[in-house]
């Protein structure tokens, strides 16, 4: 009886303390997900910002150029470049969006997460190439809009190649600090690892 009663105590400590190893794996899993899910959350705000934001900033900017008697060969140019140049951001940060939007670190298995990162890197790296062509495109875009409303002189010329490579600068700037978070979120991830997957 006593052998018995003992078994059956050693079962029932033996079920809490498996109880609460799930419990305690459970709750480190969720305390590891935080700091992931916050980059990952960035990662979608500014996908968003970019995808809402930069068109309207541009209609914003360009608006009062878009008159009839501005539509010359200079504004029509610079209207195609920048709808070119817009055309290709906007896919690029709507694939990144929808990619961002399939990643749920608590349900998804890491390699399905590092899968998604991978491919965000891949989509990031492509951009970072392109900055080279697409900020100069846009930038000269703007000028053959505004063409009408310049006066070409030294202090413009100046002006605009100084505003020119601070945008270049910054978008370079920006898109490495945008890598930057991928390289972090795929090393959080693997951090998941033996917490994810049993």
């Amino acid at each position: 009886m006593e052998y018995k009663e003992l078994e059956a105590l050693w079962k029932q400590y033996d079920e809490k303390l498996d109880n609460l190893g799930k419990i305690n794996r459970k709750l480190l899993k969720e305390t590891l997900l935080r700091k992931p899910q916050g980059k990952l959350n960035w990662l979608k705000y500014s996908n968003i910002y970019g995808i809402i934001v930069v068109p309207i900033v541009i209609l914003a900017v360009l608006g009062p150029y878009f008159y009839a008697e501005n539509a010359g060969w200079q504004f029509i140019l610079g209207c195609t470049l920048m709808l070119i140049a817009l055309l290709y951001l906007y896919i690029g940060r709507v694939k990144t969006y929808l990619i961002t939007k399939k990643i749920d670190l608590s349900s998804d298995s890491v390699v399905q997460s590092l899968d998604n990162v991978i491919k965000l890197k891949r989509i990031a790296s492509g951009f970072r190439k392109s900055v080279f062509i697409y900020y100069p495109v846009m930038f000269f875009s703007v000028i053959f809009i505004c063409w009408n409303g310049f006066i070409f002189n030294t202090k413009t010329i100046v002006l605009l190649s100084i505003l020119f490579v601070v945008i270049y600068c910054h978008g370079i700037l920006k898109m490495g600090i945008y890598k930057e978070n991928l390289s972090k979120l795929e090393k959080d991830i693997m951090e998941l690892r033996e917490y994810t997957e049993e």
